[in-house]
């Protein structure tokens, strides 16, 4: 012990004074230690306390000594390189992750442990400030680490190799060789963890296989060759999933920015296009389970299917413990202690006992960032990240020499690459951050520090991100489990019956819910839409729920549009993504209603009618008149709404004198009423002719008239009502709403167009639905565009007000962490109110018992049901049915006719009163509190056979 805290100290010391005397000799050592991580053989004095830490350590003391130093020697320039550094877009954010890191160690319950993580990550943030001031200067220094490092990575290939070779023909084993039963062993060279030593291999193949083109001599281009391959040979040995994931990720994404440079668009789908065509016949050759194929992917990467099992399970568990953390997260180091005490622990360590001998991490860069320190934490390491990223992606794209562009894509991609395994495992370790360190400086040397604005400028300035961000953005948010949860009784179950109905008897004109009765109650473009979904991919939730999820789409991207037309492209993003996080506007755009569908369409055409006003396009009204005959086919009266906005927007302009009356205009006004009765009028006069004034008493009188005159269906609120839906509904950006009315107010009082259209706009929607008598949340659901404009149009007139008066901040920067502040900060509140959006399955234990009676029995005997909707039993059953509560189920058992089988679904609760009088109730089948049974003097159920059997 005193022998090995000797030799500790001693490499402290020899290591201070290397850092002092010759800092890139030092730095060379640095590589070379960071590949000694075997804890077993490389730990001194106490467990983890390796030769690489010892290094890092006097790192620190040397840096710190030189600060003092530097600060007593001339305060001035000091004080003036420290001012300079803070604001680094690479130092601030760094350190602004070492300080949430250690803000969060307030939630630890594992304090040592969370201080000595601390710990390690501030030797890494020394390295990294450290590193960067050195070189930012000096890229081709930084060419020349890579290049040693690659030497070094060599020399722990060909001692995997050794210990490969020596365990296969001895037995033995040394340093990190891991003996799978029935596998070749999985090398790990000098490394504690195989999937350390495949990820280091992996995040430096990359560049090294570029340093084969871009050398100039043919020499060097033998050289990197001949290093390439016993690397590509060792990765493969490591049999490191999580390594091949990076690198085969890494070269995708390598050929990608080749493709874009190239092609743009059209290369990333010729990319895409070549992988669906090869992976299809892959794909069909893995399904079949008697194929080699098959055998050989089974073999390497579900050699331990439990393994992968407990990543899955990890990755929920950092999930579960974000829930419960959601903005500083659990504490940094402290997954361990929170993971215990969430639901998925009990599963994690049934399926691997052994883990409750160990402090088990999180094993994701992500989960881990998610779950120890929370999404404040999570944006400011996303933020570093694409510090580190955007030059080399910039470099990737824009450079006209090939040396540069090829080294930063095989950079990014590298780094790409890390980062898509990261989904799976971290790597909280010297070489992960040497390697990030090492690619960014060299993208910031490269560039120069000046050019750094300019990335940020390419960045903000693009046309395409905005969009590509709320496509992504959107995507996720509303298909996720889209037909996870199964239907609710009103009014989806009802609209998918309709649709249901529609493909079952080919008939789309009559509507039909309820037996042959026709259904008047709405227009059919919504059940057309949903009609189309089954036709497609079949009969299913996630089929009945797509259209609308769609059009919800639609709406984000036709906001996006209309900010960006109305003021620019700032406007339209932040107006979009106000009215994607609009928690009833995602609830409804991923329900099988028409609300969603209906604003799209009304959306689409008022945009389409501005459009025509700035350019006098007929093609943009006849747009706009397509789109209000749609709306009127989806929601009917309410379809008509862009006629109102339009036509008092038109008298604005009459009586303000900015526009006259001309034929021209009287054209337009006609032609825009044409086109939408085109659409609309058809329908709606076939149904008159079939059903006379049936169709328009129900029609129009019930669900029309006398819903906006009268309560019924017990739907009567007060006038105000909707305010307080809005202010639910919005949430955040409800508080935002409230100055944004006021800035628009103003800009009306000078006569600015754009804000009197929003505020007819708004203002008639609003009115309108109050009112009228009947409410309901999501009737007000056409609001939601406009109020996200006024918002997006508010929230960029602050950031901007802002910008103006903070001169230390560039503003391309400070508007960029804006709206990326705002994204965050957008998403961290959705998701902590999540349920008020993603909520439970409400009918699924109904639904799946009713089709479990059905696949298990057939559709010919009566089911009873006690008290389940009436939406829900049309919907998810073929069988006759007869709803019931727990006095007439009684009676029915009661009642002797008991011959034929009697099928019911009730409560667990109720089931277990009815036994009790009736013991021969049998129970086929359960689902969370509800069951379904049978009851028969003359059958009962096999459970074995799975069918019904006689008694005798």
């Amino acid at each position: 012990m005193i022998i090995e805290l000797s030799v500790a100290v001693l490499l402290l010391l020899v290591s201070a004074i290397l850092l002092l005397k010759n800092f890139k000799v030092a730095v060379v050592v640095l590589m070379v230690l960071s590949v000694f991580l075997h804890k077993e053989l490389f730990s001194l004095y106490r467990w983890d306390l390796l030769p690489v830490r010892l290094f890092m350590l006097a790192l620190c003391a040397t840096s710190g000594i030189w600060l003092v130093a530097s600060f007593f020697k001339e305060k001035k320039l000091f004080v003036r390189k420290l001012t300079a550094g803070i604001k680094d877009p690479f130092t601030i954010t760094l350190i602004l992750l070492w300080v949430v890191r250690a803000a969060s160690i307030i939630f630890s319950k594992n304090l040592p442990a969370s201080f000595f993580l601390l710990a390690f990550f501030t030797t890494i943030v020394v390295l990294g400030v450290v590193l960067y001031n050195r070189f930012k200067e000096s890229p081709d220094e930084i060419i020349k680490y890579i290049k040693i490092y690659g030497l070094v990575v060599l020399g722990a290939c060909l001692f995997a190799f050794f210990q490969f070779f020596v365990y296969l023909s001895t037995g033995k084993v040394i340093g990190a060789l891991w003996n799978v039963p029935g596998h070749l062993p999985r090398v790990g060279s000098l490394f504690w963890d195989v999937n350390h030593f495949g990820g280091l291999i992996a995040g430096l193949l990359p560049v090294l296989a570029i340093f084969t083109l871009t050398s100039k001599s043919l020499r060097q281009k033998i050289g990197y060759t001949l290093l390439c391959i016993p690397l590509t040979a060792v990765l493969v040995m490591t049999n490191s999933r999580t390594s091949w994931i990076s690198a085969v990720v890494a070269l995708l994404t390598f050929v990608i920015i080749l493709a874009f440079r190239k092609l743009k668009l059209k290369g990333i789908a010729i990319v895409f296009s070549i992988l669906v065509l090869v992976s299809i016949p892959l794909l069909i050759e893995y399904s079949n389970k008697a194929s080699p194929f098959r055998a050989k992917i089974k073999q390497y990467f579900h050699y331990r299917i439990d393994s992968f099992d407990s990543h899955l399970l990890l990755l929920r568990g950092t999930i579960a413990v974000f829930g419960n953390y959601p903005i500083l997260g659990g504490g940094y180091g402290s997954f361990f202690e929170q993971f215990q005490k969430t639901k998925v622990a009990a599963e994690f360590y049934g399926r691997d006992p052994a883990a409750l001998s160990v402090r088990v991490p999180a094993h994701t860069i992500w989960g881990e960032a998610l779950a120890e320190t929370g999404a404040v934490g999570f944006s400011v390491l996303l933020l570093f990240l694409l510090c580190g990223l955007l030059p080399l992606i910039y470099i990737a794209l824009t450079y006209g020499v090939s040396e540069k562009y090829l080294t930063a894509s095989a950079m990014f991609s590298a780094l790409v690459g890390w980062l898509a395994a990261g989904v799976f495992y971290s790597y909280n370790s010297e070489f992960f951050w040497l390697i990030f360190f090492f690619y960014f400086i060299w993208g910031v040397g490269t560039l120069g520090k000046e050019n750094l604005e300019k990335v940020y400028k390419w960045v903000l300035h693009s046309q395409k991100l905005p969009v590509a961000v709320l496509l992504g953005i959107s995507i996720f948010l509303l298909f996720i489990n889209l037909g996870k949860n199964h239907l609710l009784p009103w009014d989806e179950a009802i609209y998918a019956q309709i649709a249901k109905n529609m493909v079952v008897k080919n008939e789309y004109i009559n509507l039909y819910w309820q037996d042959d009765d026709i259904w008047y109650e709405k227009p059919p473009f919504g059940m057309w839409a949903m009609a189309l979904s089954f036709k497609l991919i079949g009969f299913s939730d996630f089929a009945v729920r797509l259209p609308s999820a769609i059009f919800g789409l639609f709406t984000v991207i036709t906001v996006y549009l209309f900010g960006k037309r109305l003021a620019n492209k700032t406007v339209g993003f932040l107006s979009a993504f106000v009215l994607l996080t609009t928690f009833n506007y995602l609830y409804y755009a991923r329900a099988s209603m028409l609300d969603v569908t209906a604003t799209f369409f009304i959306t689409f055409a008022l945009y389409n009618y501005w459009l025509f006003k700035s350019n006098d396009s007929r093609k943009n009204l006849i747009f706009s008149g397509i789109s209000i005959g749609l709306a009127i086919m989806t929601k009917g009266v309410i379809g008509f709404v862009p006629f109102a906005v339009i036509g008092l927007y038109e008298l604005y302009l009459f009586i303000s004198r900015q526009q006259g009356l001309s034929k021209k205009l009287i054209k337009n006004y006609l032609m825009l009423f044409l086109v939408s009765a085109a659409i609309f009028l058809p329908w709606h006069l076939e149904m008159y002719r079939r059903f006379g004034n049936a169709f328009i008493s129900n029609y129009i009188g019930y669900h029309v008239l006398d819903r906006a005159a009268s309560a019924i269906e017990d739907k009567g609120r007060p006038f105000l009502w909707y305010v307080t839906v809005m202010k639910v509904s919005m949430r955040i950006w409800f508080i935002a709403l409230i100055p944004a009315i006021l800035l628009a107010l103003v800009k009306v009082i000078k006569r600015d167009n754009k804000f009197v259209f929003l505020l007819i706009w708004a203002l008639f929607i609003f009115v309108l639905f109050s009112s009228s008598v009947s409410k309901l949340k999501w009737y007000i659901i056409p609001i939601y565009p406009v109020t996200a404009l006024m918002v997006g149009v508010f929230v960029e007139w602050v950031i901007d007000f802002m910008f103006k008066r903070l001169t230390f901040i560039k503003p391309v920067m400070f508007k960029g962490l804006m709206l990326y502040a705002v994204v965050m900060v957008g998403l961290t509140y959705l998701y902590a109110n999540r349920v008020l959006v993603y909520e439970s399955d409400l009918t699924g234990a109904q639904a799946i018992l009713l089709q479990t009676k059905d696949e298990m029995f057939g559709t010919e005997h009566v089911i009873l049901a006690d008290r389940i909707d009436l939406p829900i039993l049309l919907y998810y059953t073929k069988s006759p049915f007869e709803i019931v509560d727990f006095g007439p189920l009684r009676d029915k058992l009661g009642s002797g006719d008991n011959v034929n089988p009697l099928f019911y679904v009730t409560k667990e609760s109720r089931f277990r009163k009815l036994k009790e009088t009736y013991p021969g109730m049998e129970q086929i089948s359960s689902n969370k509190e509800w069951v379904l049974g049978m009851y028969s003097t003359m059958y009962r159920y096999d459970s074995q056979k799975q069918r019904l059997v006689p008694l005798n």
